[in-house]
């Protein structure tokens, strides 16, 4: 019997080894897998910060600008429906659109929200407190 407990005996050390070190192994793999899971994540964020900048480009060049009131529509048609609302101000009016539905009105000659191509808009964007572009104001400027 004692000599099968001493053949036993280094069998069970290189199972128990070999746990160890499959235990060893895995650990191993999961913190690798959590690491590149955060890489993941930073990449990801870095690349929404990069494609906010780059969507809102355009708009952060008009903002201060004069423009007309065919830019006035493409904006409209361009950035309506896509989480930034666009104030129209006409004097003492003001009306903000946030569909694309409200389109239609801007480009019928016959309502009172018709936006003539030839007009001049005053452009101003109108950040959050991330940085994210949320608003476009034109205001109507005399002739």
């Amino acid at each position: 019997m004692q000599r099968n407990c001493i053949e036993i005996a280094p069998r069970a050390m290189l199972l128990a080894a070999g746990v160890v070190l499959t235990e060893v192994l895995i650990t191993l793999m999961i913190t690798q897998i959590k690491s590149a899971q955060e890489m993941v994540n930073i990449s990801s964020e870095m690349i929404s910060e990069r494609t906010e900048s780059m969507k809102n480009g355009e708009l952060e060049e008009m903002d201060g600008m004069e423009v007309s009131g065919s830019d006035v529509i493409n904006v409209c048609k361009k950035y309506l429906g896509k989480g930034i609302d666009i104030t129209l101000k006409n004097g003492d009016n003001f009306k903000k659109y946030s569909d694309e539905a409200s389109l239609s009105k801007l480009k019928d000659y016959e309502s009172s929200e018709y936006v003539k191509p030839s007009t001049k808009w005053k452009c101003k964007t109108v950040k959050n407190k991330n940085g994210i572009l949320t608003d476009i104001i034109f205001t109507r400027k005399d002739d």
